[in-house]
């Protein structure tokens, strides 16, 4: 068999830790060029990794021959120029989460994928890798009856301190419209509700400038929380409440229906259910339900996809769908209307 040959664009924290071994568990993979924001890190990238080649750009990565797919480990204010290069050019892709800065890039990303029919998938958000086959389980054997609402509480404090510096998260320059966990709790909630049909938000900035990497004050527009009403799939409500200046930090996910609740601690990976008695349970991974979210399987959905024509998810369409969210919430909270989301063509 061929080697895969890979190029990145963006060799950092993520890739280092989950990219790069998932895809040295693959048979027949070559990494072939890496391009970073400075040469320093790309040589670096390059030492530990075994990467023959050093490029000064992405876009020497993405016109290789010898680059049958691009992996984008940027910032999101890039994924979608590098999405469409690298797709336009016939290579597959695989980029990181947050996929675009709104939802005009993300729909740029995804007419280029249709246009080629080349492999284009984002990385899955960790949580609910390891309970997605138990909700389903339990969701097609009627357990909680008619769903009737879902709450997402996301908190943290990394935004109370008004001296912390802007990290790329907070800089609207460089992650757009994504706020914090948004728009990766709305794929989790589309992957076992269906896609969103209308949000009505609201948002605060309480520090309304920090000081950026380079060290200036810039001015604050990623909200510091953000609480949404939102209708999903066919009719079930869902709150979302995620903030940034949270004195503790909460990560969870609750699911109400007719006749039982559950209940998802993300933070500790944890699935329960509570009856109708009001007795509450842990719910029983099966064996083929488990899914070891430390030895996830995305890059070898990935190049299965490439290789086999294997499904695979998140796609683009995917992530155009949570970016409808992310976009409807800037715009609600903006404007003060609830926004009807459409299927985007």
């Amino acid at each position: 068999m061929a080697p895969l040959r890979i190029g990145f664009i963006g060799l950092g924290g993520i890739c280092r830790q989950r990219h790069v071994p998932g895809l040295l568990r693959q048979p027949d993979i070559a990494f072939t060029a890496v391009a970073n924001r400075s040469r320093a890190s790309a040589e670096a990238a390059a030492r530990e990794f075994g990467i023959p080649l050093v490029l000064d750009s992405w876009e020497e990565v993405v016109a290789r021959d010898d680059v049958d797919a691009v992996l984008i480990g940027t910032w999101p204010y890039l994924h979608r120029d590098i999405s469409v290069a690298a797709l336009a050019a016939g290579k597959h892709v695989f980029c990181q989460a947050r996929m675009a800065m709104n939802l005009a890039e993300a729909l740029d990303m995804r007419d280029a994928a249709r246009r080629v029919g080349r492999v284009a998938m984002l990385c899955p958000v960790p949580f609910g890798l390891s309970v997605d086959r138990a909700v389903a389980r339990l969701l097609a054997e009627d357990a909680l009856g008619a769903v009737r609402s879902v709450r997402v509480m996301s908190l943290n404090g990394a935004w109370t301190d008004p001296e912390a510096p802007m990290s790329w998260r907070k800089d609207h320059r460089l992650s757009g419209l994504n706020m914090q966990t948004l728009g990766m709790h709305a794929e989790v909630l589309h992957r076992w509700f269906g896609p969103t049909r209308s949000v009505s938000a609201q948002a605060a900035i309480h520090t309304p400038e920090r000081r950026d990497l380079t060290g200036e004050f810039v001015e604050v527009r990623i909200p510091d929380q953000v609480s949404v009403n939102a209708v999903l799939g066919d009719g079930i409500l869902a709150q979302y409440l995620i903030s940034g200046v949270a004195p503790f930090p909460r990560e969870s996910l609750e699911v109400i229906g007719e006749k039982a609740a559950l209940f998802y601690d993300i933070d500790r990976d944890l699935l329960s259910l509570t009856g109708p008695d009001g007795k509450t349970a842990p719910v029983e991974i099966r064996p083929d339900e488990a899914y070891n979210v430390r030895q996830w399987r995305v890059e070898e959905d990935f190049v299965r996809a490439v290789r086999e024509g294997a499904e695979y998810h998140p796609d683009f369409d995917d992530g155009v769908r949570y970016m409808q969210v992310v976009q409807a919430v800037a715009d609600s909270a903006e404007s003060g209307e609830t926004v009807e989301l459409e299927e985007a063509d």
